[in-house]
């Protein structure tokens, strides 16, 4: 499903690098987060345990995989699997020196965590039924694996603003989340062509809002176009100083709807005048049962339909396994392995964005076979089948213990009638207003906060109704009021009774009919002070202890690199500071050790050697000429007072400040890709400069790559020639090594052609391509 390249491999060797290096001492925590986090590594409430996050593309699992998986579970994470809202796979409870192991099984089977945290590409959401449902339009599979092996090759999707995510539906129905994404992609078929209605700007969290629709129609093969265009004016105009409103969501409320969709369609024009991003899919390459019958109705029992699914393929059926909250013992998923391992035919499986996971082709019989084995996990009614996050016995950041209150909303409901239990749709239940449960597209939806009162703090749940997704209609809930946790159970009940006594089925419908009574019900639980004798309200769920915000801090989602380098540039600063103070060499060294390492997070480079981090400088900022050449000798003096050749470097002040200055300013001058847009200082190889010009007459241009390390100068020199039109001509400066070493052979298997190598140069070469 992923190809997975040597990069991907590469990190994982750093994490277990870097875990150790943690556990020693040796690196500093905040930077050992912005690595870790990336790679889906976060760090729960209790101190020093971890949940690791998996990537499973479009939620596209295979048998072994699964395997692999339950065994990692019953290895390092409590004998336990948690299953996500976008279609991830989660181990908590996992110890730092097991991270390195864990990943190391799973990319043996295909399976990678890079870009699941932090500032990057997340996983690409697929409805989890596409290709087989009833009502699929066409299999949008395909689509969604293109766009992740494209975006995952690239390294700048490491480093985004902020999270950028997208998904892919097969219908109007939108089980893929497509109108409440960055970017979603609808499936639909004009004039018997295959392509798809767009949609982007949506998300959850702080200030949530529903994607706006940017297109009725694309064809199929121009996705690149408009996921690289997103990209681009994401970069271009995200917010990396303030997290909160990093999103692409808060472009849309700064440029207003108009403007984002005409910044929008210029960045996707630009790139279809000069690249060329057309994707050619197989279309039928995820289908199983290709032969097979297909039909428009079929119909299940009535007690069956929420987790049992008839195909598009007659005769066959997909089975929904959900497991409460997503948390599911490794010895009940092996019984659901160990029972797909024994049939003697193909069978597809795909994990939801329901916190579950789904059997696809399965033959009557056996559908019926896996009924049996899941009854005593999955249930058939949708109340029980509710989303939750991890909530606050193990995220940083929750509020309330929202899987507790699942489980005493599911005893409310033990002993109900069955029309009062079926009245109900399913939950979304999110601890806090951070939407992990995404609760603001629920039909009912609920986000802890808490309310503080003379007595002590109580723990709440915000109440929302009439959220929705699909073509044309989604819409977030409407909140109605704040009820304390213990009083949410008997509220459902009395609100299950009200619809089942309404005589609407659907539950929209109720909305629109029964408001005034609704708001009515909830306005008897709103009212605190008549619960303010009840000991019980100061309590969680689950909890001994009266409700606090103890064990809370921040979160670690949006750790980044940008973190990385705030944390250098305001250690040199201190250190310069601490020096005018102390005046101890040994903190006039620190700061420029530090202000040298600021930047070269940004080039691939996180070294804690002082030798290699002066090197590694030179190489990046002073030999391109953003820093003056004279920072060499001062590097040279400080590598000889280390050495104890050198007593004193007081005289090395002016040189040190100017280094954290430069520095400071080439930080300042970021763009929104990353790249530093200071004028460079010196010109640092005439020669290389007279080539240039001489090119320029020759009707190319070089461009100047040095200092750029693989595999992001192969990135680089890729996008350059998706500038140009066949036939043209362009050249490229590469060190030394590496660079000249692997990006022309990168090239020629693309499919260009390589005019000449130069290597009379110092330390560095001319590559010129010519574009296929």
């Amino acid at each position: 499903m992923i190809d997975i390249s040597q990069e991907n491999y590469k990190a994982i060797e750093d994490i277990g690098e870097k875990s150790k290096q943690y556990a020693e001492g040796s690196i500093n925590p905040v930077r050992f987060k912005a690595f870790r986090v990336s790679m889906g590594f976060y760090e729960q409430r209790k101190k020093e345990t971890y949940m690791l996050r998996t990537r499973v593309p479009g939620g596209v699992i295979n048998l072994k995989q699964f395997q692999v998986i339950s065994e990692l579970g019953r290895k390092y994470a409590d004998g336990k699997v948690r299953f996500t809202s976008r279609q991830d796979i989660q181990f908590h409870s996992v110890n730092l020196e097991d991270a390195y192991p864990i990943m190391k099984s799973l990319i043996e089977v295909g399976i990678i965590t890079k870009g699941t945290g932090g500032n990057t590409v997340r996983n690409i959401e697929c409805s989890p039924l596409s290709g087989v449902s009833l009502d699929d339009v066409f299999d949008v599979t395909p689509y969604m694996k293109a766009a992740t092996n494209y975006l995952i090759k690239d390294p700048t999707t490491m480093n985004m603003p902020r999270k950028y995510k997208i998904a892919f539906s097969n219908s109007g129905v939108d089980t893929g989340n497509a109108t409440i994404s960055d970017l979603g992609f609808i499936a639909k078929i004009v004039d018997g062509k295959r392509g798809f209605e767009l949609y982007g700007g949506g998300g959850f969290g702080g200030s949530p809002q529903v994607s706006l629709k940017l297109k009725d129609f694309i064809p199929d093969k121009d996705i690149l176009y408009y996921i690289q265009g997103m990209k681009n004016l994401f970069e271009a105009e995200g917010d990396r100083t303030n997290k909160h409103k990093a999103r692409i969501r808060f472009i849309v409320k700064r440029l207003g709807k108009e403007k984002f969709i005409e910044r929008f369609n210029e960045e996707v024009n630009k790139l279809k005048a000069e690249s060329k991003l057309d994707i050619n899919v197989n279309p039928d390459e995820f289908i199983v049962n290709k032969s097979a019958e297909i039909v428009e109705k079929a119909e299940v029992s009535k007690d069956l339909e929420n987790i049992l699914f008839p195909q598009k393929q007659a005769g066959y059926y997909s089975v929904y396994v959900h497991p409460q909250s997503g948390n599911l013992n490794v010895d009940n998923l092996d019984k659901v392995l160990n029972f797909i391992d024994k049939l003697n035919y193909d069978i597809s499986i795909r994990t939801t964005n329901t916190q579950g996971f789904i059997v696809r082709d399965l033959k009557e019989n056996d559908a019926q076979k896996l009924l049996d084995i899941i009854k005593e996990f999955t249930s058939i009614y949708n109340i029980d089948n509710s989303l939750t996050c991890v909530g606050a016995s193990t995220c940083q950041l929750g509020l309330c213990l929202s899987q507790n209150l699942l489980i005493g909303i599911k005893a409310e409901f033990k002993s109900v009638d069955k029309n009062v239990k079926e009245a109900l749709p399913r939950l979304y239940i999110s601890g806090c207003p951070n939407s992990c449960a995404q609760h603001e597209k629920g039909q009912i939806g609920l986000h802890g906060r808490a309310k503080r009162t003379q007595n002590g703090l109580i723990p709440m749940y915000s109440v929302s109704f009439g959220g929705r997704i699909g073509s044309g209609g989604a819409k977030m809930g409407e909140e109605y009021g704040d009820i304390p946790a213990k009083k949410i159970p008997e509220f459902l009940h009395k609100l299950a009774y009200l619809k089942a006594d309404s005589g609407y089925e659907d539950f929209y419908e109720f909305l629109d009919n029964k408001n005034d009574d609704i708001k009515e019900l909830v306005s008897k639980y709103t009212d605190i002070e008549k619960f303010a004798g009840d000991s019980d309200i100061y309590f969680d769920f689950g909890s001994c202890e009266r409700f606090s915000l103890k064990g809370r801090g921040p979160g670690e989602c949006s750790s980044g690199v940008m973190d990385v380098i705030k944390l250098d540039l305001s250690n040199a600063g201190s250190s310069l500071e601490k020096y005018k103070q102390t005046k101890k060499d040994s903190d006039l060294y620190s700061s420029a050790v530090s202000s040298a390492r600021t930047l070269l997070v940004l080039r691939g480079v996180d070294t804690n050697k002082d030798r290699e981090i002066f090197k590694e400088f030179e190489k990046n900022f002073v030999d391109p000429g953003y820093v003056k050449s004279s920072i060499k000798k001062l590097f040279e003096s400080l590598i000889d007072y280390k050495l104890g050749d050198l007593a004193n470097i007081s005289d090395k002040l002016p040189e040190v400040e100017y280094l954290f200055k430069k520095v400071e300013a080439m930080y300042k001058s970021l763009d929104g890709k990353l790249e530093i847009t200071l004028p460079k200082e010196e010109v640092v190889d005439s020669k290389a400069d007279d080539k240039e010009d001489n090119n320029e007459k020759d009707g190319y241009k070089v461009i100047d790559f040095r200092g750029v390390k693989c595999p992001i100068n192969f990135v680089k020199v890729k996008i350059e020639l998706s500038k140009i039109k066949s036939g043209e001509k362009r050249g490229f400066y590469l060190d030394d090594g590496d660079p000249i070493k692997n990006v022309p052979e990168s090239v020629r298997k693309e499919g260009h052609k390589i005019i000449s190598i130069d290597t009379n140069y110092e330390g560095y070469n001319l590559l010129v391509v010519e574009k296929k």
